[in-house]
């Protein structure tokens, strides 16, 4: 007679989803798990209250939990895509990839949606575990679903900061959008921002940060979102750009688009901006064009 057996996977699996299910509970919104019977590549589903007030925003999710979903030589999350892509592409709620690593006891996630779109050739979804995609009773609501509703994250000042000096992409840029949104009325940010630039080779500097510093001089096509910046520091930041040198410069227009130059909307229209506030730019500028240091490409972009 065959031994009776209930599987370690079996637990595994539902580990992970009792672990969401505990942090959506616990911050008051409705987890809503899918019988297994029944589960057609999401194993619940999530309403988010906000303030103890139904927001009307669901989204859908799929659970992975046990060593087999993480790779910690490359530290990497993975979600066997299999014959799921169609399913997920096509819901009609966002569909978040929750993976659950019992040796850290969080979780941490990906947007399957956007990921799919961007790898639509890719069999298994691959994501790294970083302080950006956590989710813990402290990052649930003040990153999770505060980017699930295009929400600025509710980090601290120090945090924001810290984030921002990590060597990890996505930690990275969520430390300079909060420090933007957020905290972007302290002069020591813009301290930040412009030693960063003025430090980083144009490689590693990202094109939002000079969105961002643009902010400072202004141009009529720059958004209002509730952003942070008052006019004390935008004036301090303004102070910092007029001490550009012609590294500087040099860098502002190399991110310059040669089909779009400064046309209304474009990077380009930013970066005028700014270069329009470096003391005396148009002697750096006319030094550049006659430099046969710079590219024929930086020259011709420095006399429009």
């Amino acid at each position: 007679m065959k031994e009776l057996k209930y599987l370690k996977s079996n637990s595994t699996g539902q580990i992970g989803v009792d672990y969401l299910g505990s942090m959506v509970k616990h911050h008051n919104c409705i987890f809503q798990e899918i019988d297994t019977k029944i589960d057609l590549s999401v194993d619940a589903t999530i309403e988010i209250i906000k303030d103890e007030k139904p927001t009307s925003k669901f989204l859908a999710v799929q659970v992975k939990s046990g060593k087999s979903y993480y790779n910690r030589t490359k530290n990497l999350c993975k979600i066997p895509i299999k014959n799921h892509f169609e399913y997920w592409s096509k819901h009609p709620l966002p569909v978040y990839g929750i993976v659950y690593i019992p040796e850290f006891g969080d979780a941490y996630w990906v947007d399957i949606k956007k990921y799919l779109k961007a790898n639509p050739k890719k069999t298994v979804i691959s994501f790294e575990r970083t302080l950006a995609n956590q989710i813990n009773k402290e990052t649930f609501f003040s990153i999770f679903i505060k980017r699930v509703l295009n929400e600025v994250p509710d980090l601290s000042y120090d945090f924001s900061k810290n984030l921002m000096e990590s060597d990890k992409k996505d930690e990275f840029y969520l430390g300079l959008y909060t420090l933007f949104k957020k905290y972007a009325d302290k002069n020591e940010v813009w301290d930040i921002f412009i030693n960063y630039f003025k430090k980083k080779p144009f490689e590693e500097i990202p094109e939002i940060l000079v969105y961002y510093i643009s902010h400072c001089p202004w141009h009529p096509d720059l958004y209002f979102r509730n952003d942070t910046y008052n006019d004390k520091s935008q004036k301090y930041g303004n102070k910092l750009i007029s001490n550009f040198k012609i590294n500087e410069v040099v860098k502002l227009l190399q991110f310059i688009d040669r089909d779009e130059m400064l046309s209304r909307g474009s990077i380009g229209q930013s970066v005028e901006a700014i270069i329009s506030q470096v003391k005396e730019y148009d002697t750096i500028l006319k030094e550049i064009i006659l430099s046969e240091k710079y590219s024929i490409e930086i020259r011709e972009i420095s006399s429009v």
